[in-house]
């Protein structure tokens, strides 16, 4: 059980996976002055698919919080002492467990209850699945009554998303479609049912987490912030050499071309 006082609206989304991007961070060796300038990522390898997470959930809680305000939106909800779940969304239409999934630059599939990504088969909606029937079983025993809990698989601003068949007790949709779906479907819930079940999410007898320290998430933002810049200049550095390169590439091939048309004309 949480701790006295505790409020899962005080948490942030990607909390808990930006709070361990920050401290994995914090054992990686500094970069030197001539990977800065080339622009080598500050990122370890074990803390890229870390990154990207939390990335994602930041984006997709940031939409989720615009819904408006017949909805609630929990973020980061530890459902017991090893895992969170990204999101909790309760409104008119129902009550959601969203997982965010970021795939920068990828092609994705959806097609007989399976997520395909860059060719190859992904479990998010199995893992989905999953939560929401966890959630489900928690959310009714605390509520004294069924409350029926979707799950949701947002998948971040894909480069193409082709949902070729919707996967059974289960949707997939991208985050630039995510707040006009969820604004589109029937409303199953009145305004008193989303305050009870937000009430009771919100409640730290429901789960089955352990005593959370109290985390300035103002600090965490602002860390993490840092990274994210970071980041992003050495993206800037790697564009620059890269153009740099192809520039010379260019006008090496410019030259020889100009030296031999003038060798094939030259009398």
């Amino acid at each position: 059980m949480m701790s006295a006082g505790y409020s899962l609206r005080s948490r942030v989304p990607g909390q808990s996976v930006m709070s361990r991007v920050i401290e994995s961070q914090k054992l990686v060796p500094a970069r030197s002055r001539i990977a800065r300038i080339f622009g080598f990522s500050p990122l370890s390898v074990e803390n890229r698919a870390l990154y990207r997470a939390a990335v994602g959930e930041s984006l997709v809680g940031e939409a989720l919080d615009h819904l408006g305000p017949e909805w609630d939106v929990l973020h980061d909800v530890p459902i017991d002492e090893h895992y969170e779940i990204d999101h909790l969304a309760i409104g008119p239409p129902g009550v959601f467990v969203v997982m965010t999934k970021n795939f920068p630059g990828h092609e994705i599939a959806v097609a007989k209850g399976i997520i395909t990504v860059g060719g190859k088969e992904q479990d998010h909606v199995e893992i989905a699945r999953a939560e929401a029937a966890g959630v489900t079983e928690l959310l009714s025993a605390a509520a004294g009554g069924a409350v029926r809990v979707q799950s949701l698989v947002v998948v971040v601003n894909p480069k193409k998303l082709v949902v070729r068949e919707q996967p059974s007790d289960a949707w997939v949709v991208s985050s630039r479609q995510l707040v006009r779906w969820l604004a589109k479907l029937p409303r199953t819930l009145d305004g008193a049912e989303v305050a009870y079940i937000s009430d009771v999410a919100d409640r730290e007898s429901t789960w089955k987490a352990v005593p959370a320290p109290g985390q300035d998430t103002q600090v965490l933002h602002a860390e993490f912030a840092e990274l994210r810049e970071e980041i992003a200049s050495a993206t800037r550095a790697r564009v620059v050499w890269a153009t740099v390169a192809f520039l010379l590439f260019a006008g090496t091939v410019w030259t020889t071309v100009a030296i031999l048309t003038s060798d094939f004309v030259r009398p």
